[in-house]
This record gives structure tokens, sequence and C-alpha cells, in this order.
């Protein structure tokens, strides 16, 4: 299987940010906000929080299927050009179930993530596209001070 590449990323494209595993973004808005701020001065896009991106991670434990909609939306959904995790942490492995694989091989686009969406990405593989493992919103992106030169640099050649 010849794997593809999805399209790169311009400025001002529109990038969805999904919390398919840990719902740090609800539980820390001020560092998601940074996070998100970002990313739009660096890079120049429009971010797109899905339905569930900032519910509490109670919320987002207890419902699966909730956040496996938020990933399938932000790949159906022809407007959004790119998906970000929030951050990664124990349990996208529940998505599993609720993912449909033919839509995912259908609408290939960028998803990055660490740790824990690396399930994401081997969603993203058995979908026959490439996906990247990179920061996350939460950690990368929202670093004290903005995001580290060597992230930037790599996002940018990476991505873009």
């Amino acid at each position: 299987m010849k794997l593809v590449k999805p399209r790169k990323l311009s400025k001002g494209d529109n990038v969805a940010i999904i919390s398919p595993s840990w719902g740090g973004a609800g539980e820390f808005p001020a560092r998601y906000e940074a996070g998100k701020n970002q990313l739009i001065a660096e890079f120049g896009v429009n971010v797109v929080e899905m339905p569930n991106t900032l519910k509490s991670a109670d919320f987002l434990h207890k419902n699966p299927e909730a956040r496996a909609d938020d990933f399938m939306n932000a790949f159906t959904d022809p407007d959004i050009d790119g998906i970000i995790a929030a951050i990664g942490g124990d349990d996208c492995v529940r998505l599993l179930p609720y993912l449909d694989f033919e839509i995912l091989k259908n609408n290939p686009k960028i998803f990055m993530g660490y740790s824990d969406t690396t399930v994401m990405h081997f969603a993203c593989l058995k979908a026959g596209f490439g996906s990247f493992y990179g920061p996350s919103i939460l950690a990368g992106s929202a670093e004290s001070g903005g995001m580290f030169d060597y992230a930037k640099d790599s996002v940018k050649e990476t991505l873009f």
C-alpha cells in the first residue's frame, strides 16, 4: 500500500483542534488559549475548536464517542484543512470502535499530535495516509515565552 501525503497547510487555512485523549484544554483554559494564540501568530492559521475540544476531562473520559465524532467530523468537514491534538493522555484506544476508516481514507488531512494520540496516527496509517508526530497545543505551542525555535522551524518545514 502506498501512503497518501495530505496537502500541506498554508497561511489562512482552518486548523481544527481536537481533544481525542485527555481533556486538558478544558481543565487548563489559559494554557490552551496561550497555545492557540501562539499557533495563530506563528503560522497564520485560523483555529476551529470542535464541539468537544474544551469540555472537561471528566466529560471526555465518559464520552469516547463524542471525542471520536470530533475526530471524524474534522476529517469530513471541507472547511477544515488540518487537525492538531490539544494534548496527549492515555485514552485514545477507546475511540477505535467509533472510527470509520473508509471515511478517513477518502478525506486525508494533516493530523499532528503526540503521546497517546499515537493511536490516532495508527488510524491514519490504516486509512492509508501519513500523519505527523509533533507538538500539541498545550505541550509544545503553549510554552512560556512561546514555542521553542526548533519546534517552530520543524512544524513550519513539515506541515507548511
